[in-house]
């Protein structure tokens, strides 16, 4: 092995070129696979010699390692390890070192437990107290990476193996939080030392309020809308960030971009340049604290700032050290799209202005956005007032000469001016940053209390907490309080009705509605997940939250399937249906249950508007059944599948509806709620539609019913066409609501197993981007990953390690999971922690969840399937629910090892529970699991919608496609137009009787033509007509909505036809079918 002295590495996708991750240089490190070889460690630059030091009590051996991934995949360069040579020749590997995460801290135990990283700097803490008091002689680096002749092509096996070390540090780190303040625990930066190349959770800083209207982050690249703070990538020569600026931000997701952003940052002298590269600040991360209720830094130059969060708005404290050059505040927009008026503030401290984000302006994912007002209080006063960039977008505000410390008040609204002033009133008057500060502790302690993890580590307890903070912070309040002497008043300028007028200085343009309203929220990223563990730990905000996106359908007739604020059309399905869903069926008091449920059913039933709301090709896809690939719409497969996911949901949600109705006494309502729920259940069937059994895949159709691909074009590794951010072979696994049925397509449970482990064993190479036109993110994520095709890394593949139970082998899910909790959670300490995108908080509840041994795979069933938990005991004190715990040991009541992850019995309030899932109201009292090596007995498999040796049977129009027909063309945007309001239309003869279950009838474009009353008549014969089904006092509440009548009277017929007696006029009508 060669070490050389570097300045560090080069072209790599998160870290900063030509640096260490803490020093200005590093040691690269080369060598090849097949023995285990060492070399004494050179000094870095600045760094303290460990050679001759004795290790003291408490003392952690840290290092930085930076593998580079080769050519061959082998990942040899992470067989590497900083090794410690004793007075006496003893070496540290020698004990069985550990690192902070419980791996074996030797070249070969980080090498095979596959915990770090290639391309990436990765974080190794080795506890020395075992060897405290001994003296260090040597500092090796240690490579032993196995050859493996399979891995490498003929002549290939001397390939160089190479990365980069920076350090070894011998240190005592800072004290942990006290247990009982979680709070403390939380590190903001988890997640940000990621880019657009590489994603370890793409997240920023953020301090805020739970569920908050603003948001503050520090800005390491003040003219962005999506990075904005950069753990390492944006780092100086020296290693050290760079500061530009304090901003408020309401960025949901770096791919959505920000929005309404402003700056704050203090400058220095007598003509300051306030660009963001002249501005800009040195810093040491060991000098911030980012947490959710206070962001404090230190600037290498002396600088201090605080900032501490309301609702609204913030108090920022900036302490100045004392010097001759005159001090000034910078309060800017990040572009010319703002305005700002401080002409006043050398009276009264006053500052206001706008900012505006419309998709106009560039926001090209801010639809909805309208301007935002900005009110600040600056003590002292400034004595003068200049402008940032020479027009009003930015204000230079020149503070008394003297002045050691600035306090800015700040408050934004969306409404106006006079808004802002009472929120400011109530929010920020005469209030100090610690009062502030400890009001936001308040309010994030009772949502991080909900789980008290006994025994957990410092690295999962800090993963923990992290990770409720990240559910927390979504969705966001887009209301604002107009109440006044005491009363609350909810209103909100609306992000998805229409503008009227034009805004001006100081009142939006936006309409102004009463009520609460949530935006900020991608749902096919959260469904999964973020809700389920909203239902779980707090169900009351679950409600509230559910209820500020009911609003959007209430005002603007539609869900967002991405708020950000308003309808944009990004992602596949709404998901939106199956979350609510999730939430009722679980009984969480939604404030609006039947507008949930309206809000989905327009959703599945309803041909979309505009291309931000509903599901892409409905026009057509209600019809047959699937999203056809050549309607305009891409990612078919994906849009199809996820309906299914989203009709089973409502279809329990109709049933749940239909019992209050019927309870109720509103009969009526019962039936179509249930007839509703019947279609939606069968539909939810129609994933079979599109499942290929020659190449054991699901592949996109044409309208004609061919495949979009010929079969020699078809590789289930290609990514993109049909299928969302990944390829075929994870959307293959995409039926979580009936796996019984995806294993009968499979050819039964024991073939759904064996695919199973191929997916897990077939490597994704991040080498085939199919109609992508560049190798995406989370195809390298997904590589990173080492889990075969399934990329942990994206949501497509959160719930595929639970079709396990449903083959019978719920210890390989627990296996699994376990294995992602070990080693992809990793690195929260350098700004890392997720092993992707870490979107909405759905990356975070998916571990909050597993980590209590749940996972929510069949929504809206109230069922979670079973693994091991990863705690000792958890304590689960739900806001709004029944408090339960989840206790394990080795049987006998010993406690368990990080090896035991199967679950061998398991008792529930004392009493034994064989199945290998458990129904939310039965998470009460205490969940005992034993846990060994060895699977046993335990564990029935789950029920699903498809029974036992059953195949899925998707409904089928009894009808052929007629395009010369507009009632049998299936398409949603053709219509048949009569002159009378009364018709009899004859149904073309089938070649054989066959019995239907529903006639579908949909609605015209235009209101007034809507059939009211009608009889379909069957015939076998064609001469005798029997009426199959009669109806009266029919409405259609939206334009061209499908609506589904269960046939009451069916019988085997040849012939039909609809008699319709009554119209609100003239006849118009878009479709018509019988499903069999």
């Amino acid at each position: 092995m060669i070490l050389t002295p570097s300045s560090g590495p080069v072209g790599f996708p998160t870290s900063r070129d030509g640096t260490g991750l803490r020093a200005p240089s590093a040691v690269r490190y080369a060598g090849t696979a097949g023995a285990r070889t060492d070399a004494a460690l050179p000094d870095l630059d600045g760094a303290d010699a460990l050679v001759g030091r004795t290790i003291a009590p408490g003392e952690v051996l840290r290092w930085f390692v930076h593998p580079a991934l080769d050519a061959q995949r082998t990942w040899g360069a992470t067989f590497v390890a900083v090794d410690l040579v004793l007075e006496d020749g003893a070496r540290l590997s020698e004990i069985g070192p550990r690192d902070q995460y419980g791996t074996l801290a030797t070249a070969l135990g980080l090498g095979e437990g596959r915990i770090l990283y290639a391309d990436q700097w990765n974080d190794v803490q080795v506890p020395l107290d075992a060897l405290a008091g001994r003296t260090i002689a040597d500092v090796q680096l240690v490579l032993d990476a196995p050859a493996d002749p399979d891995t490498y092509l003929e002549g290939q096996a001397e390939e160089e193996l190479h990365g980069w070390i920076d350090g070894p540090y011998l240190e005592v780190p800072p004290a942990d939080p006290p247990l009982e303040d979680p709070v403390a625990w939380v590190d903001t930066r988890r997640g940000t030392h990621s880019s657009r190349e590489f994603s370890r959770g793409n997240t920023l800083p953020l301090t805020a309020l739970p569920n908050g209207f603003a948001k503050f982050t520090p800005a390491t690249d003040a003219r962005t809308r999506r990075w904005i703070y950069e753990y390492h990538r944006t780092a100086g020569e020296d290693a050290r960030p760079r500061l530009q600026g304090l901003a408020l931000s309401h960025q949901p997701s770096p791919w959505m971009g920000d929005r309404h952003q402003l700056m704050l940052m203090p400058l220095r002298g007598e003509e300051p340049d306030a660009s963001p590269s002249a501005r800009a600040l040195a810093f040491d991360h060991a000098e911030e604290t980012a947490r959710p209720d206070l962001y404090a830094v230190r600037t290498e130059s002396g600088i201090a700032m605080r900032l501490a969060p309301t609702d609204h708005g913030a108090l920022v404290e900036i302490d100045l050290p004392a010097g001759p050059d005159p001090a000034h505040l910078l309060i800017e927009g990040v572009d010319e799209h703002s305005r700002f008026d401080a002409a006043g503030a050398v009276f009264d401290g006053r500052v206001q202005g706008w900012i505006d984000s419309s998709p106009a302006e560039g926001y090209a994912r801010a639809e909805g956005a309208t301007r935002m007002f900005v009110l600040a209080e600056v003590e002292p006063a400034p004595v003068r007032v200049g402008r940032a960039r020479g027009d009003s977008s930015g204000a230079v505000l020149t503070l008394p000469a003297g002045t050691t410390r600035v306090r800015l008040r700040l408050v934004t609204s969306l409404i106006g001016q006079e808004q802002a002033g009472r929120t400011f009133a109530r929010e920020l008057a005469g209030r100090s940053l610690e009062e502030i500060r400890a009001a936001a502790h308040g309010a994030w302690e009772r949502r991080l209390r909900v789980i008290d993890a006994t025994g957990a580590t410092p690295a999962q307890r800090r993963t923990l907490y992290g990770n409720l903070y990240r559910l927390n912070l979504y969705p966001s309040s887009h209301w604002e309080d107009a109440g006044t002497g005491g009363r609350t008043e909810p209103v909100h300028a609306s992000p998805v009705l229409p503008l009227r007028g034009r805004a001006t200085d100081t009142r939006t343009n936006a309409q102004v509605v009463a009520g609460r309203i949530a935006v900020d929220h991608g749902f096919w990223d959260t469904y999964r997940t973020a809700w389920p563990a909203y239902a779980l730990l707090y169900p009351e905000i679950a409600a509230a939250l559910a209820d500020g996106f009911v609003q959007q359908h209430r005002e603007g007739g539609w869900i967002a399937r991405w708020s950000s604020p308003g309808y944009a059309d990004c992602m596949t399905g709404t998901s939106s249906d199956v979350a609510f869903a999730d939430l009722a069926v679980k009984g969480v008091p939604l404030p609006d249950p039947v507008g949930a449920y309206e809000a989905g059913l327009r959703n599945a039933t309803v041909a979309p508007t505009s291309v931000g709301v509903g599901r892409k090709g409905g026009a057509t896809a209600v019809f047959r059944g699937f999203v056809p690939s050549d309607v305009g719409v891409g990612e078919s497969v994906s849009w199809s599948l996820e309906a299914c996911v989203n009709d089973a949901a409502l279809a329990a949600q109709a049933a749940l509806l239909a019992e209050r109705a019927e309870a109720d006494g509103d009969v009526h309502r019962a039936a179509r709620l249930r007839e509703e729920s019947h279609y939606l259940e069968a539909r939810a069937r129609s994933y079979a539609l599109l499942w290929d059994p020659e190449t054991e895949f699901f592949r996109g159709r044409r309208r004609d019913g061919t495949f979009s691909l010929p079969d020699e074009e078809f590789d289930p590794l290609d990514w993109g066409g049909d299928y969302t951010e990944t390829n075929a072979w994870t959307f293959a696994f995409h039926v979580p609501h009936d796996p019984e049925g995806l294993a009968a397509l499979q050819g039964g449970r024991h073939m759904l197993r064996g695919r199973l482990e191929q997916y897990l064993h077939t490597p994704e190479e991040a080498d085939r981007p199919g109609t992508y036109d560049h190798v995406l993110h989370e195809m390298v994520e997904a590589r990173g990953v080492r889990l075969g095709q399934l990329g942990f890394s994206n949501q497509p593949a959160h719930h595929i390690p639970f079709l396990f139970h449903h083959v019978g082998a719920p210890e390989e899910a627990s296996r699994l999971v376990r294995e992602i909790q070990r080693r992809l959670f990793v690195g929260e300490q350098i700004g890392q922690g997720y092993p992707g995108d870490e979107d909405n908080g759905e990356m975070s509840a998916w571990w909050l969840l597993t980590a209590l041994g749940l996972y929510p795979l069949q929504l809206a069933t109230g069922r979670y399937h079973l693994v091991a938990p990863l705690f000792a005991q958890a304590s689960v004190r739900p806001l709004g629910g029944e408090p339960f715990v989840v206790s394990a040991s080795r049987p006998g009541g010993v406690p368990p090892h990080d090896e035991d992850t199967c679950i061998t019995a398991m008792t529930v309030r004392g009493r034994p529970h064989a199945q290998s899932w458990i129904d939310h109201a039965d998470l009460r009292g205490r969940l005992h699991v034993d846990l060994g090596t060895e699977p046993g007995d335990w564990g029935e498999v789950p029920p699903s919608p498809t029974g036992p040796g059953e195949r899925p049977m998707p409904l089928r129009d009894l009808f052929a496609t007629d395009p010369a027909n507009p009632l049998l063309d299936d398409d949603a945007s053709t219509e048949l137009t009569l002159s009378t309001s009364s018709a009899v239309l004859e149904l073309p003869e089938l070649g054989e009787a066959a019995q239907a279950r529903f006639l579908t009838l949909t609605s015209g474009a235009e209101t007034g033509g809507d059939p009211i009353a009608w009889r379909l008549e069957g015939s076998a014969d064609g001469v005798t007509w029997e009426v199959l089904d009669a109806r009266s006092a029919q409405s259609f509440r939206w334009r061209r909505q499908t609506r589904p009548f269960e046939i009451s009277s069916p019988r085997r017929c040849t012939r039909h036809r609809l008699v319709i007696t009554t119209s609100q006029g003239p006849l118009r009508l878009a479709q018509l079918e019988l499903l069999a």
